[in-house]
């Protein structure tokens, strides 16, 4: 990896060095561990695999992204005149819904050669994924690219919520109260001694180490409930003599956040995009920003960013990490409820105060299920039916920042069409920002079955 190379000066205050390639190979966790997934559901897979557009939040004009399918025009279009560059696409030619994008691209010849031809003619490439799995090695290898990022074995190890937990108390920061477990005895043995001593937790919650996206977590709050998702976790890791288990207190807060940091080839740690998330349980809805944090606490996050940063760095591990954290309401920052080595979806809407300057941004996020296909153009024509949609003079209202997650089909044998709805609420005063979360969310329900 080149030592020069810092992804946040490149897309801040460097925009006209080099080339990226950006791809977003979402769902490497599969490839890091085995994950227990239960029931698959198919037609949420194409959607995930569509959230790939996020790449185009943060490209440059210069860049590259690699994507399942070409994107909608008119959505192209919004982005491009609202000030955002537009790279060029680089789509597979054998295609399918399915398919992790990585796998396609290792069997597309093609693609390849363009990919090649790409870092043989230009002096400065980057290939910056999503994730780093052996995967993406080999498309690197394979194309003759400068890879972004950790091996993938130091990433496999960095998201483990167990030894998340080892880093923190590692470095003397506060933890959740909580035991790491093998059976489901331990267990028991764990919810019991959170729920009847100080400070008598009402809830607890069950961690399956290498769980993403909301998947793995189980929040407790009775002793039916923890015997029920006890069965469910024992079919779950049937046969893996291995299985760890993360039980922790569930903390009564005051605030949920997420801070990426960005380890530079040389160790350089830079914090940022600081956001408080919005949760609905245990999954994420959306985002705040800036967040309404006073100055002493944004200090003491930048400052734990820089402590892992090191910490991780020390481990080799470079590149993008998403990380969760927590205010309690006595005023306990816990800097990290779990480290994600990789992009998340929070890093993709990280620089859009360089767009909407100047406003207070909300991200929603929603899942819909329609009767009829709902394409891009459609429901920017509800949101401008209920006077919410962006306006471009004003630079406020809501802006959808995905195209491909609409469910804009539907999919052979099913009888309704799913989605996902990604928007960016912009204005000049939280109050505003309230309000057109107040008639989108009404918005959203009068389009949902």
């Amino acid at each position: 990896m080149d030592e020069k190379f810092n992804l946040i000066e490149y897309l801040t205050s460097k925009r006209d060095k080099g080339i990226i390639i950006w791809l977003c190979n979402i769902g490497a966790e599969k490839y890091w561990h085995r994950v227990s997934s239960g029931v698959v559901d198919r037609n949420e897979d194409i959607i995930v695999n569509r959230v790939e557009e996020m790449n185009l939040l943060i490209s440059r004009e210069q860049d590259i992204v690699i994507l399942r399918n070409a994107p909608d025009e008119e959505y192209l279009l919004t982005l491009k005149k609202m000030g955002f560059s537009i790279p060029s696409i680089l789509t597979l030619n054998n295609s399918d819904l399915f398919t992790p994008i990585s796998e396609l691209i290792l069997k597309d010849e093609k693609l390849l050669s363009e990919l090649r031809l790409i870092g043989a003619q230009n002096s400065e490439v980057y290939f910056v994924p999503y994730g780093v799995t052996y995967l993406e090695e080999q498309i690197a290898e394979k194309a003759g690219l400068s890879l972004v990022g950790a091996p993938a074995a130091i990433n496999a190890k960095v998201n483990d919520k167990i030894f998340n937990r080892e880093i923190s108390l590692n470095l003397n920061f506060p933890v959740c109260q909580g035991f790491v477990c093998k059976n489901v005895d331990e267990m028991r043995t764990a919810y019991k001694e959170l729920t009847g001593n100080p400070p008598y937790f009402e809830k607890v919650i069950i961690k399956e180490p290498n769980g993403a996206s909301g998947k793995g977590l189980y929040v407790i709050e009775s002793q039916e409930k923890l015997e029920s998702n006890l069965r469910l976790i024992t079919r779950l890791s049937k046969g893996n003599s291995e299985s760890k288990w993360l039980v922790e207190g569930w903390y009564r807060k005051k605030a949920d956040l997420n801070y990426q940091i960005y380890i530079s080839p040389v160790g350089k740690v830079d914090t940022f995009s600081i956001k408080q998330q919005l949760l609905r349980d245990t999954v994420y809805i959306g985002s705040k920003i800036p967040p309404e944090l006073d100055s002493n606490v944004l200090k003491q996050i930048k400052d734990y960013g820089a402590k892992i940063g090191e910490y991780l760095y020390g481990l080799g591990y470079t590149g993008v990490a998403g990380i969760d954290s927590i205010i309690t309401e006595d005023d306990v920052i816990i800097p990290i409820i779990e480290i994600n080595g990789r992009f998340t979806l929070s890093t993709y809407i990280s620089f859009l105060n360089g767009i909407m300057i100047e406003r207070k941004l909300l991200s929603r996020y929603f899942k819909i299920v329609t009767d009829t296909a709902l394409t891009y153009q459609k429901l920017n024509a509800e949101l401008s039916k209920h006077g919410i949609a962006f306006d471009l003079n004003n630079r406020a209202g809501v802006f959808v920042y995905t195209a491909g997650t609409l469910p804009s089909e539907m999919v052979e044998g099913a009888s309704n069409c799913n989605g996902r709805v990604f928007t960016i609420i912009a204005a000049d005063n939280w109050d505003r920002v309230d309000e057109y979360n107040t008639i989108l969310e009404s918005a959203i329900r009068g389009m949902t079955n």
